[in-house]
């Protein structure tokens, strides 16, 4: 089998992610809350996005080329969820006049949409320098209004997140709990620009896919990095904290 930047790049993320993982079940244990459970699941299903492309891509080069087209489906899936489980936190973070369960039905049942409507996407993967893996998406015509759609989805949901961890970051009086939010909004931040040069840039710039890989990996390191310094497992539950914000 040739070497596949893609392979690496995705096993970087995927590593981090899984470290991610680990701290946030360690929060979730401590504090026993609603907000640590859904932030541990939602890491996690991240986490399963990585795998896939890293597992699909394998697949790939063992000679079943089909393993690209249906993974192209299930992480459009994968990434729907993780957007219902953020629906459900915000609303039940801000929005008490909101039941949780009502924002996490609206944003699957539209991400469900998506993952139905995927199946009419042109995609023609293929294999670039350094066993790049191009997904072969032809960006032409309502193929780019359903990208668009797609991550305008996940943007919708990610940004108010993000709004209400820095207003807990200016205002808490903890350096942990200020330090875990920045960090956090760093991990959000980076699952924005992947899904953003997946879903966008590589495709409508026609960038070669080795230099996604590239960012992807970049990406992955910094979020190892984030992890140790931002998310060091303490007695101190720091996640239970964000609901007094």
């Amino acid at each position: 089998m040739i070497f596949s930047s893609t392979i690496l790049a995705y096993l970087i993320l995927f590593a981090a992610l899984g470290l991610l993982s680990y701290r946030f079940f360690r929060y979730w244990r401590q504090a026993m809350d609603t907000t640590s459970k859904i932030f541990f699941f939602f890491i996690v299903t991240f986490s399963m996005f990585a795998l896939v492309r890293v597992v699909s891509t394998l697949l790939y080069f063992l000679n079943h080329g089909q393993a690209l087209i249906y993974s192209i489906t299930l992480v459009v899936f994968i990434q729907s969820l993780a957007a219902a489980m953020v629906a459900y936190l915000v609303a039940n973070l801000k929005f008490p006049r909101i039941s949780p369960w009502l924002a996490f039905s609206v944003i699957l049942f539209l991400g469900l949409l998506m993952t139905f409507f995927t199946a009419d996407v042109p995609y023609q993967p293929s294999v670039e320098k350094a066993g790049a893996i191009n997904w072969g998406f032809t960006s032409v015509g309502p193929s780019v209004i359903y990208l668009i759609i797609r991550l305008a989805l996940l943007l919708f949901i990610f940004i108010p997140l993000i709004i209400i961890l820095f207003k807990q970051f200016k205002t808490a009086a903890d350096p942990i709990v200020k330090k875990r939010a920045l960090g956090f909004i760093f991990v959000l931040l980076i699952a924005i620009t992947i899904g953003l040069i997946d879903f966008i840039l590589n495709n409508l710039l026609k960038l070669d896919a080795v230099y996604r890989d590239v960012v992807v990996s970049v990406l992955g390191v910094l979020l190892f990095v984030i992890v140790f310094t931002t998310q060091k497992p303490t007695s101190f539950p720091y996640v239970k904290k964000i609901e007094e914000y």
